[in-house]
C-alpha cells in the first residue's frame, strides 16, 4: 500500500485538540482549588503540569487511533468522521502514527520535569499510572477498551487522580476532598467516552467489544447519559452551595449555558451519521458546566475576601 507523507494537519487530528478540554479543565480546577484553598499558586507549575497532561491525551488519542487501525476496527466504511479516523484519511504509514504517539509521552515527560524537580517522585507515581492505564486501555491482552468500565475508568482517571495529582504538585499535599470536588468533572469526563461509544454502538459489536452502550443499547444508554449530565449538574450546585457559597451567584448562568448542547445532544439521537454533533455537545456541556465551576470557586474566594 502507498502511504503519503506525514504532515502538520495529520499530526494535528491525532492529537484530536478539540478533546482537549478533557485534559485541560482537570488541571485548570486544580489550579483553582489550590489558590482557593492553600492561596498557593505558580505559573510555571501550573504550564509544567497543563502540558504534561494534554501531551499524555494527545499520546492517548494518537496510540488508541493506531490500535484501532491495526486491529482493523476503523476501516474507511465504517469511520464518518475524519477527525476520529486520521491514519485513514490521511492516508498515514501506521508506523508513522505509532511514533508519534510515542513522542507525544516523550513530550510529556519532559515538560512534567520542572513539577517533578519541584514536587518530588510522588507526581511520577501518578504518571506510571496514567502510562499503565494508556497501555492496559489498547494494548494489553484484554483491553480495557472492548470491556464496559471505559467510561468509569476514563472518567476516574482524568477527572479525578489527574487533579488529584496537580494539586499535589501545586500545594505538595495529598488532599483527599479533592476527589470530592471532583465529581463534576469525573461525571462529564466519563461523559465524553460514553458519547463515543453510543456513536460506536455498530463498530464496537463488529470488532467483538463489549462496551457499555454495547451492553445496554442505544436507547437505554442515552437515557442514562441525559440523567448523568443532570446530575453532574446537580452535583456542581450541591458542590457549589456546600462549599463555595458566595459563587452561587453563577448557578443560573451555568444552567442557561448547557440546555442549547444538551438540546443538540438529545436532538441527534446519537446515530454515527450525527457522532461530530454529539461529540462537539457533549465537550461543550463539559467544558461549560466546569469552567462554570471554576469561575463560582474564584468568585467564592474574591467575595470571601470582600465580604
Amino acid at each position: 500500500m502507498h502511504y503519503k507523507k506525514l504532515t502538520m494537519k495529520a499530526i494535528v487530528e491525532l492529537a484530536a485538540p478539540h478533546t482537549w478540554p478533557a485534559s485541560s479543565i482537570p488541571v485548570c480546577l486544580a489550579a483553582m482549588l489550590s489558590v482557593s484553598l492553600t492561596h498557593q499558586f505558580s505559573q510555571y507549575l501550573f504550564f509544567s503540569v497543563l502540558l504534561t497532561s494534554i501531551f499524555l491525551q494527545c499520546a492517548v488519542n494518537t496510540l488508541n487511533d493506531y490500535a484501532d487501525f491495526v486491529k482493523g476496527t476503523d476501516t474507511i466504511e465504517n469511520s464518518d468522521d475524519p477527525t476520529d479516523a486520521s491514519i485513514i484519511y490521511n492516508e498515514l504509514n501506521p508506523k508513522s502514527a505509532r511514533n508519534v504517539g510515542i513522542a507525544f509521552i516523550i513530550l510529556a515527560a519532559v515538560s512534567g520535569i520542572y513539577a517533578i524537580y519541584i514536587a518530588g517522585w510522588i507526581p511520577v507515581v501518578f504518571g506510571a499510572v496514567g502510562v499503565a492505564v494508556l497501555a492496559s486501555y489498547s494494548f494489553s491482552k484484554f483491553p480495557l477498551s472492548y470491556l464496559p468500565v471505559g467510561e468509569v475508568i476514563s472518567g476516574f482517571v482524568m477527572g479525578g487522580i489527574i487533579p488529584l495529582a496537580s494539586y499535589y504538585v501545586f500545594t505538595l499535599q495529598i488532599e483527599p476532598m479533592v476527589i470530592v470536588y471532583c465529581i463534576p468533572t469525573i461525571i462529564s469526563i466519563g461523559l465524553i467516552m460514553m458519547t463515543n461509544n453510543i456513536s460506536d454502538i455498530e463498530k464496537d459489536h463488529d470488532a467483538k467489544r463489549k462496551t457499555l452502550p454495547c451492553i445496554l443499547n442505544r436507547d437505554k444508554t442515552s437515557v442514562l447519559l441525559k440523567s448523568l449530565i443532570i446530575l453532574s449538574a446537580i452535583s456542581v450546585c450541591t458542590l457549589v452551595v456546600v462549599y463555595f457559597r458566595n459563587g452561587s451567584f453563577l448557578i443560573p448562568l451555568m444552567i442557561g449555558s448547557i440546555i442549547m448542547p444538551f438540546n443538540r445532544l438529545s436532538n441527534g439521537r446519537f446515530m454515527p451519521e450525527s457522532r461530530i454533533l454529539s461529540m462537539n455537545s457533549i465537550l461543550s456541556i463539559h467544558t461549560r458546566l466546569n469552567l462554570y465551576y471554576i469561575a463560582m470557586i474564584a468568585a467564592d474566594l474574591i467575595l470571601g475576601a470582600i465580604l
